[in-house]
């Protein structure tokens, strides 16, 4: 039986949500050389249901149903030199719905990341994410316009880290700028431009084999840009321990202050405590529980062509279970809740958010390089205004999908 690799865990723990990427969940995908370089071609299809299309419960959009279309094409590159490593993969999504095509949209973009050993206590970890992408499951101007908000993605981070791993002391230094840029319809730009920009330290403490304690201090600037919506700067004051893939456990905890900062004149300033958990538990060798939650302020992604830019402040807590029924058979089962304030510019609440999603999904190997899958994801949004016209929008959603994967 085929079983997972715990050096793999931890660093999925770091996503609230965990998603298997298509050349993953193929048994073996095999690969093209291309002198030092490999490439794997990928393409999957799907057909499903989604009984909200644009997740709304009120209003002439509610409980939009269509049948659903996925088409996907990849080819993923990767070289390796010793413990350095390069990846990239360049993607092409299609979604169709049958009977709500203006719902319809493409997307496309390059990822990638590069790992540079320098030395023993010499490190640096790239990435990058390039691309046209939309928000599925939104409209550009409600039933006027019930096109999928397009944006321009330009994301990249970079972590430089020296100090042996392990050594008593170490550090990490780490930078992040992630900006979506909408694209214009008739003169009206589709949603909210905005952009993220962290930069921050952590120092480790090895107190412990295979145990770190440590104390991070980050900056992070949230902005929607327009001259007048007026975003944050948030401070975080974090320590908390990590330890790496030992027996059956691995993962990190960090807590402490948050700060954030208005840039909008006259707003009084607001603090609260924060934090970043990630957990694996493997009890046997194909079989994995992921536990990771977060406190933090955020960007308001329900409706990002609201006139009125929001921001969050809330807590999020996933637990995700997967497992290697037989050779061929795998499975993986998420739950997430989510409780939050949606804040405007000025730091008034406008509503609270409660969001409860489970799925489930079903991975069958039917030859080395081809798998079916079979999903299901169900979403319970339930909100409620703080001020009048705080926009309120609760609903339910379900959506299934068959989908056939194949590295070609």
């Amino acid at each position: 039986m085929k079983g997972f690799k715990i050096n793999q865990l931890a660093l999925a723990v770091a996503l609230a949500g965990y998603g298997i990427s298509a050349v993953a969940a193929v048994e073996d995908a095999g690969h093209i050389d291309l002198g030092p370089v490999e490439m794997t071609p990928m393409a999957s299809v799907g057909i499903g249901y989604d009984d909200n299309v644009y997740r709304e419960g009120t209003g002439s959009l509610a409980d939009k149903g269509s049948t659903v279309y996925k088409l996907d094409a990849s080819a993923a590159f990767k070289a390796q030199q010793g413990l350095n490593t390069f990846e990239a993969t360049l993607a092409a999504k299609n979604t169709s719905f049958s009977s709500e095509s203006d719902a319809n949209f493409t997307d496309y973009g390059l990822t990638g990341k590069i790992h540079q050993d320098i030395n023993s206590r010499n490190r640096l970890d790239v990435d990058f994410d390039f691309g046209r992408y939309h928000d599925a499951g939104t409209t550009i101007d409600g039933a006027a316009d019930k096109g999928a908000p397009e944006y321009t993605r330009t994301q990249g981070g970079l972590t430089y880290g020296f100090g042996g791993m392990d050594a008593m002391f170490r550090m990490d230094l780490f930078g992040d700028y992630n900006k979506q840029k909408y694209q214009e319809t008739n003169g009206k730009v589709e949603g909210n431009n905005r952009k993220n920009t962290q930069y921050g330290a952590t120092a480790y403490y090895r107190f412990m084999p295979k145990t770190d304690a440590l104390v991070e201090i980050k900056n992070r600037e949230l902005d929607y840009t327009a001259a007048d919506q007026a975003g944050y700067d948030v401070i975080s004051y974090l320590v908390g321990l990590n330890w790496e893939a030992t027996g059956k456990t691995s993962g990190y905890a960090k807590i402490g202050r948050r700060e954030r900062d208005s840039k909008a004149a006259n707003v009084d300033n607001d603090s609260s405590t924060g934090w970043e958990v990630g957990v694996s538990y493997m009890p046997v060798d194909y079989s994995v529980f992921q536990l990771s939650t977060s406190k933090d302020y955020g960007f308001d992604s329900e409706d990002p062509s609201n006139s009125n830019p929001l921001f969050t402040d809330g807590y999020t807590y996933s637990l995700n279970w997967m497992h290697q029924w037989t050779a061929k058979i795998s499975t993986d089962a998420n739950y997430t809740f989510t409780k939050e304030d949606v804040i405007n510019k000025n730091g008034v609440t406008q509503k609270d958010r409660t969001v409860n999603g489970f799925g489930v999904s079903v991975d069958w190997s039917v030859m080395r390089n081809a798998t079916v899958s079979l999903s299901y994801d169900y979403t319970d949004r339930d909100e409620s205004n703080k001020v009048a016209d705080g926009g309120a929008d609760s609903y339910k959603r379900g959506a299934y999908m068959l989908t056939g994967s194949i590295a070609l």
